[in-house]
């Protein structure tokens, strides 16, 4: 191929999210030498688009349904009168639109679908609805975890040279030059106390409740000591979000915790934090622990999902049980027993391991060589061939 390969990611939305955030990523770590960047979201724009590249064309397509026929036809001209390669769908619903053009015939373009779905543990069923799409619309399939590949093999039943285990990445750029901000002061946490930062949307997957069970069960000595802001849409699920703050006024710690809403510098605020903490039920990553790593800064979080079992071991965090709020009342009490050097030497390791296994540069090339063996590039590179040979 004379010409650089042309690359589309496709989302649902710009909206801030785990999923959303690995599409970004590729998109912006893409050797450009070789690919020409696009970026649709099929659904809405959001916030993330200040986070692409100056370079990426951007399309928001504002479908309302997956069956919504002006929208494919409008996707499927816009793909062939750029004459695209790789369709890179994120999410579900993405990956069923995209089938739903190959089927019809109004692209032609390879699709790759990369598998984010995080609830696996509580839906493991493979319908018509997810089986047709997968077999008939998708060249390629990606899975974040070990979990979603053998899901995709054993109940899918998609051939394994088809699948391929790319676990997330973390593109080290943003978190190196992202200023702090300063979180005792914005959010006015007072002094001589450890701020922990959690990244979360409000969603029952994310189980707030059991971290602010988790805070009550300390000391008042312990409570006091401590500070936490939570970053996250407030609207995505506005029941469970006025239960979380009902449930911080019943347990008297509201005085402790700030929501600030959904924010695109999540890296600046890492950068001024001195911890973090995640309590989610179950999750296909998660995403949020790198970026924890990637801004030198100790962890609290439940033990969930692909890079949480890979960091175990590390020394980088505290992992304890999902939705154990005795467990991670634990883990936090042992976090602010450690003198400041000690959290400072924990955050350091986490760095240096993403650096060394989870740089976003590391897994893009493995997707890059699956873009590579869809179109004849090549026999089967090593990144692909590693990817597929990990899933065990």
């Amino acid at each position: 191929m004379l010409r650089k390969m042309k690359v589309m990611m496709v989302t649902d939305s710009l909206q801030v999210g785990g999923a959303e955030q690995v599409a970004v990523d590729i998109a912006n770590s893409l050797d450009r030498d070789t690919h020409q960047v696009y970026f649709c979201a099929t659904r809405t724009d959001g916030l993330l688009r200040s986070s692409l590249k100056s370079d990426v064309e951007i399309m928001v397509l504002e479908r309302s349904a997956t069956w919504d026929l002006l929208k494919l036809l409008a996707f499927g001209k816009y793909v062939r009168s750029e004459g695209i390669d790789v369709l890179h769908s994120h999410g579900r619903g993405t990956m069923r639109f995209i089938a739903l053009c190959k089927a019809l015939g109004i692209i032609q373009a390879q699709h790759v679908f990369h598998d984010h779905f995080g609830r696996l543990h509580l839906d493991r069923s493979a319908g018509r609805g997810l089986k047709v799409p997968l077999h008939h619309g998708v060249d390629a399939y990606i899975g974040v975890e070990s979990r979603l590949c053998r899901w995709a093999i054993d109940t899918v039943g998609l051939p394994e040279a088809k699948v391929s285990l790319v676990r997330s990445g973390v593109d080290l750029e943003r978190f190196s030059t992202a200023p702090a901000i300063n979180l005792r002061e914005e959010f006015d946490l007072g002094e001589g106390n450890l701020v922990l930062l959690m990244v979360a949307n409000f969603r029952p997957q994310k189980d707030h409740p059991t971290l602010f069970r988790a805070i009550a069960e300390l000391t008042p000595a312990q409570q006091e000591s401590l500070r936490l802001v939570v970053c996250g849409s407030t609207t995505a699920d506005p029941a469970y979000f006025e239960g979380c703050m009902a449930m911080l006024e019943r347990l008297k710690i509201d005085h402790l915790v700030r929501t600030i809403g959904v924010r695109n510098d999540a890296p600046s605020l890492m950068a001024g934090a001195d911890a973090g903490v995640f309590s989610s039920k179950n999750e296909s990553g998660p995403l949020v622990i790198l970026e924890y790593m990637a801004s030198r800064l100790p962890f609290v979080a439940t033990e969930t999902g692909e890079i949480a079992h890979a960091v175990k071991d590390e020394g980088v965090g505290i992992l304890t049980e999902p939705r154990d709020y005795l467990a991670l009342a634990d883990g936090l009490a042992a976090l602010l027993d450690m003198t400041a050097e000690q959290r400072a030497a924990m955050g350091e390791r986490g760095r240096q391991l993403v650096i060394e296994e989870f740089e976003q540069h590391v897994v893009v090339r493995q997707v890059e060589a699956i873009y590579d063996q869809l179109l004849g590039l090549s026999s089967q590179s090593s990144g692909a061939k590693e990817s597929n040979l990990a899933i065990g």
